[in-house]
């Protein structure tokens, strides 16, 4: 029996996770490699998965099936799916049957509860750790939605709060605070079903953004409060982190697709030319464009390519640019949390990419901005780039959980996959 996560033991020493990041303009398959030497150590998860996890192959292809995040159309999605990973099996020289997906779409929600047991043992171990989480996590969830994480954000221990892990500690009473992310139902078993059909077996959906945190995010950034903006082709999805705690998640209906159109229409264009010319010449600013730029374009349905002032592009993308920023800064000030960002803001995703972005994001936003990169090295692509923090952060997610570093728990759906597969890696690990 063949798993994703695993690699052929004749060909290499270490353990694979495999990284689906199903987007509205790509599909990213990425292949990470947790060294041997960290599977075998107790202390791994201390060292931080970035230092025990090593990128080895991504695979991508043009999305079809998909829009803002959703499956639209199964064989279309499927299609792109499989061309995605037989690109990456190929470079990586192994055979890919599980990968963890990364989820996002205007389906997706949170909502906080509270959780609080009587404590009978004299001194609060993981099992009552696991009964307050249970006991946040009863409330009441529509029939069509799906619970997709469940994250603590805080402990209180008789009454004392800002405890970040109460096991070893003696109490009485034990509280917990958390952050309950759900998704439509449908929408979810749609992305699974496209990925089943393929022959993957899903071990994990994963809201997408936190896998993006995974990859850019530092632990400091996280404590003194930081906001993580990832701008994909259909949706921008916002998590906002402090004192190492997520605090809030919202995805905005709006992407760099929207900057594509824009241009396809203002400078009537096929699609396909509106998205080369915006990742070429693309820019947030008038202010930044000299007068004398140009760019060439062909008018649809035409050979002919003429010259335009390059202020044209700029004066069509400007203006997206100014709303998408300024949806941000409603979703961040409206909450309350403008304050709580000691650190600032962090733009990621292939739209964070555009000239100028970053220059207009520090000023309406009125906020430090920096570009999150993933780190990574070793694969057939730079995976530095912004364009593939999501699919990054799924292999990282992917091996946290493998070296028993959780952050947060799973919900239903797709705990019992998790369960299964956990118990197959416990069969070979022993044998």
């Amino acid at each position: 029996m063949h798993f994703g996560f695993i690699k052929d033991v004749s060909m290499k020493s270490g353990r694979l996770i495999a990284g689906l990041d199903i987007g509205t303009s790509k599909i990213c398959a990425i292949v990470g490699e947790i060294h041997s030497d960290a599977m075998m150590s107790s202390q791994s998860s201390s060292r931080g998965v970035m230092s025990c996890a090593e990128i080895i192959a991504v695979g991508m292809a043009p999305s079809k099936g998909i829009k803002k995040g959703v499956v639209t159309n199964i064989e279309g999605a499927m299609e792109s799916i499989r061309a995605a990973i037989d690109e990456v099996q190929e470079i990586a020289g192994v055979e890919i049957h599980a990968v963890h997906v990364g989820v996002t779409g205007g389906h997706i929600s949170s909502i906080p509860s509270h959780g609080v047991i009587a404590v009978k043992e004299k001194e609060i171990g993981q099992r009552e750790v696991d009964q307050v989480i249970e006991a946040a996590k009863a409330v009441a969830i529509p029939f069509d939605r799906e619970i997709l994480h469940v994250i603590p954000v805080g402990y209180a221990v008789n009454g004392e709060n800002g405890i970040t892990d109460p096991r070893g500690m003696g109490g009485v009473r034990l509280e917990t605070k958390v952050q309950i992310i759900t998704g439509a139902a449908a929408s979810i078993q749609n992305l699974i079903r496209s990925c089943e059909k393929t022959g993957l077996e899903v071990m994990e959906v994963v809201f997408q953004p936190l896998a993006s945190a995974s990859a850019v995010l530092t632990q400091d950034e996280k404590e003194l409060g930081v906001a993580l903006v990832d701008m994909g082709g259909g949706t921008t999805d916002i998590v906002i982190f402090h004192e190492g705690n997520l605090c809030h998640s919202s995805v905005l209906p709006i992407g760099g697709n929207n900057f594509t159109n824009d241009i396809a229409v203002g400078l009537r264009i096929p699609t396909k030319d509106a998205e080369d010319i915006k990742r070429r010449h693309g820019c947030t600013m008038i202010s930044l464009v000299k007068d004398d730029d140009e760019i060439e374009i062909d008018r649809a349905g035409s050979n002919i390519r003429k010259a335009i002032p390059r202020s044209y592009l700029v004066e069509i993308i400007q203006p997206r640019a100014e709303e998408l920023l300024g949806m941000v800064k409603k979703e961040i000030s409206d909450r309350g949390l403008h304050r709580l960002m000691n650190s600032g803001v962090v733009l990621t995703g292939g739209a964070s990419l555009m000239e100028g972005l970053d220059v207009m994001a520090e000023n309406i936003l009125e906020l430090p901005i920096r570009i999150g990169n993933p780190a990574g090295n070793g694969s057939n692509r730079d995976v530095s780039n912004p364009a593939f923090a999501a699919g990054v952060g799924l292999v990282y997610h992917g091996a946290q959980d493998l070296l028993g570093d959780h952050s947060f728990e799973k919900g239903g759906m797709i705990s019992g996959m998790k369960n299964r597969m956990r118990g197959w890696i416990d069969t070979l690990l022993k044998g």
